[in-house]
């Protein structure tokens, strides 16, 4: 009997601790890609030479790339293609230009851009899967130079300059607990295991202390935020009814916007 009364006690303790923070995101812009083949967006990206959001469709080199102002009009060309078949996109300071993660074994791409902005041929930078998984989509950390990827609970970390992963700058994100609720003692948590309830192709990189890392949870409709330090939540965003968030790709974030792609809308809809 005592130790059932303990185990009671322990379980309305547990639901007794503060509520997760939860904050309300809107949407403040969208990027309405032009017509054409594919299903899936790839990733949204800052190119902080000129300032224009470059949103991308997954899934082919021929499909559509587009750059966007700060109030989301389409200011390329309609009829632009990747060049190569990308994931993740970012803005690299050294080489002042766009640079991105292909799928599988494809490597990394350097774009070549034209004073208007326009990429007009694409330059391989790194050979081999430089990545977890194919479809891995990767989030440039400007900070330390890394690109870090999702693999299962973990984030890792790549050096941007050599592709070398850098085991140290593992992350394991304990999904679902916070300092107020912490993994029970002795949790095993299987670090490569792929997550059902979550995205599993895109780990977000924000940039904000104690809540650098994003996962989009399909389930509840949430971006989630968790601390680099020790890999526990820190934060909710809570996304619209009408949001489509999805369990691989099409979820992105850049200029402290995130990014969920609506298929329906074949537009990139960003919530602040």
């Amino acid at each position: 009997m005592k130790k059932l009364f303990f185990t009671f006690s322990a379980l309305v303790f547990f639901y007794s601790l503060p509520a997760q923070t939860v904050r309300q995101l809107r949407q403040s812009i969208e990027l309405k890609m032009p017509k054409g083949k594919g299903d899936n967006g790839g990733t949204v990206a800052i190119n902080l030479k000129n300032r224009f959001y470059y949103a991308t469709i997954a899934g082919n080199k021929t499909y559509s790339i587009a750059y966007f102002n700060a109030v989301g009009e389409m200011v390329s060309p309609p009829d632009l293609a990747l060049l190569a078949d990308i994931r993740g996109m970012w803005y690299s300071p050294a080489l002042k230009t766009m640079q991105a993660n292909a799928f599988g074994s494809i490597g990394w791409v350097s774009y070549v851009l034209d004073e208007s902005g326009v990429p007009y041929d694409v330059k391989p930078f790194l050979t081999g899967q430089l990545q977890p998984f194919p479809n891995s989509v990767g989030q440039y950390n400007q900070r330390e130079n890394l690109v870090h990827f999702l693999k299962g609970a973990t984030v890792v970390a790549y050096d941007a300059t050599s592709g070398k992963e850098l085991k140290e700058k593992t992350v394991l994100l304990k999904t679902g607990y916070t300092k107020k609720i912490p993994p029970p003692a002795g949790l095993l948590i299987d670090s490569a295991k792929v997550l059902p309830q979550y995205n599993c192709t895109t780990v977000l990189y924000t940039g904000i202390s104690n809540a650098e890392f994003g996962l989009l949870n399909v389930q509840t409709n949430e971006i989630e935020l968790y601390s680099k330090a020790d890999g526990l939540m820190t934060q909710k965003l809570k996304l619209p009814a009408d949001a489509r968030p999805n369990d691989k790709l099409n979820f992105s974030f850049c200029n402290n916007v995130y990014f969920i792609y609506d298929v329906t809308k074949r537009a990139w809809i960003g919530y602040r």
